[in-house]
C-alpha cells in the first residue's frame, strides 16, 4: 500500500523536512560544524545539503 504519492511535491517536503542523520557519519561531522554555526545551531536538512535538484544526491 502507497501512503503518499511519490509526486515531486511529496519529494521537495521531504527533504525540507527530513534531518541530516549526523551520528557516526564522518562526511558531515565537518559540513554541519560549519553550516550549523553559519544557521545560528538549528539542524540541518537535507535540502540544507543537497538543496531540491535529485541529480545533486539521486544519480
Amino acid at each position: 500500500y502507497q501512503y503518499s504519492p511519490l509526486t515531486l511535491g511529496w519529494c521537495i517536503n521531504c527533504h525540507r523536512e527530513t534531518n541530516v542523520d549526523l551520528q557516526g557519519n564522518g562526511y558531515y561531522e565537518q559540513i554541519h560544524k560549519e553550516l550549523s554555526e553559519a544557521r545560528g545551531g538549528r539542524q540541518l536538512t537535507i535540502a540544507d545539503l543537497g538543496g531540491l535538484e535529485c541529480g545533486k544526491c539521486h544519480y
